[in-house]
């Protein structure tokens, strides 16, 4: 198994798990990599830490070997070495080892240690995407490169050198966009809603383009995106990452979802958050979004609520409402359908007031113009089905830039907004 060749130590001192030959490809395409970036051994042109400026090169100038890349990248996906290991069958110790010579061989820290496994630092994260360059290269047929602007047809035609191919595709799709798929999660609560007036019109736009859609419960989409497993979520509140641009775009009312056989549906007035500190709720687990926010509300009111059970799937809690086991909080879009056929009924929250804000995201790096342009189709559909009143409780979050003509949808990109 070529995965976790040389450069990965058993835990004894200079024994080798296998035996390997320098990995010439390799060596001649990170030597590429780091040529193309405009850096050198000695970190001319760098722009932040050591490894920066050294691109793929260690402290002495030799390239990163194609088992070295692999296996950080294994790492840098899924976030634990345990796993990581399990993954590349080869034994923990020898890839936490094989992190820490790399960092040592680079002169800079690449992953942060915690409980749960482990994250990217800056300097981590620019290697994780340089190296997916070098993947991505030598994993494309040599004549899959058009050629570039100026050349003729004749002799090596359509042929690019590394450091070209390299530069040239820094902004193509690094992940499941590049097989000719754009990958979009959203949350269970709004996939109804949003599906139908997004599909056709990426399709129109993108006809050899495959729309694939997922839908997640919780964290699940943010999760995905930072897995590169998706290329655009929409998230829920979402925290500030470096990695990560995101722009806020609806802020939505949660409430109490009761049956319509429950007394709770014979009011229509908002209910205070104390009023439902004594009820049976079934509600998602602590990891979901929307356990979060309602109980950081319920501790601005200083009440404790009770949560009888724990269910993630919406569509399990409303069916579970529907049969009068208890009572649920959802954003209101979750619940049209219901409230439109009479099958549920909904009461907002307040005292504090209970709302969510609805974010589009994707990575900073690896951006394609699909997937630009499905950023931008995403957030003028959510805004249209406000406007025209099909997605009630909602309401727009505008910017500056949303004001000046034309920059509705465009602004997505450009503006770089995060949510604090």
């Amino acid at each position: 198994m070529d995965v976790a060749g040389a450069h990965l130590l058993d835990g004894h001192a200079g024994e080798r798990m296998y035996p390997s030959a320098p990995d010439d490809a390799a060596a001649q395409a990170s030597a590429s990599a780091a040529d193309a970036a405009g850096v050198r051994p000695d970190g001319a042109g760098s722009d932040d830490t050591a490894l920066l400026g050294r691109s793929l090169l260690n402290l002495d100038g030799r390239p990163l070997e194609l088992r070295e890349m692999r296996c950080f990248l294994t790492v840098a996906r899924i976030g634990n070495f345990g796993r990581a290991a399990r993954e590349l069958d080869i034994g923990q110790p020898a890839i936490s080892h094989a992190m820490q010579k790399l960092e040592a061989n680079l002169g800079t820290q690449l992953l942060v240690r915690h409980g749960r496994g482990v994250t990217l630092t800056r300097a981590g994260m620019r290697l994780r995407d340089r190296i997916e360059q070098v993947m991505q290269l030598l994993a494309s047929p040599l004549g899959d490169a058009p050629a570039p602007a100026g050349r003729d047809d004749e002799g090596d035609a359509g042929l690019e050198t590394a450091p070209a191919a390299i530069a040239r595709g820094a902004d193509r799709p690094l992940g499941a966009a590049a097989s000719g798929r754009v990958v979009l999660a959203v949350p269970a609560e709004l996939g109804p809603l949003l599906v139908a007036p997004l599909v056709e019109r990426f399709r129109t736009a993108w006809p050899d383009l495959q729309l694939e859609l997922q839908e997640g419960s919780g964290g699940a989409p943010e999760e995905w995106l930072l897995a590169r497993r998706v290329d655009v979520a929409v998230l829920q509140d979402p925290a500030a990452r470096d990695e990560l641009q995101i722009r806020p775009v609806l802020s939505e009312t949660l409430g109490l979802v009761v049956s319509v056989r429950s007394a709770l549906a014979d009011e229509s007035r908002p209910l205070r958050m104390r009023e439902i500190a004594g009820m049976k709720l079934i509600l998602p687990t602590r990891q979901h979004w929307i356990r979060r926010r309602l109980e950081q509300a319920a501790f601005q009111a200083g009440v404790t609520l009770d949560a009888a059970m724990e269910v993630d799937s919406c569509t399990l809690a409303k069916a579970m409402v529907r049969n009068g086991i208890g009572c649920t909080v959802l954003p209101s879009t979750a619940v049209q359908e219901e409230l439109a056929r009479g099958a549920l009924a909904f009461r907002a929250l307040i005292r504090p007031s209970l709302s969510t804000t609805h974010a589009i995201a994707h990575r900073r790096s690896g951006v394609t113009p699909a997937i630009r342009d499905l950023a931008r189709m995403l957030h003028g559909a959510m805004v249209s089905l406000v406007e025209q009143g099909a997605w009630t409780g909602a309401q727009v979050i505008r910017t500056e830039t949303d004001e000046r003509p034309g920059f509705a949808e465009s602004s997505f990109l450009e503006t770089g907004e995060r949510m604090g």
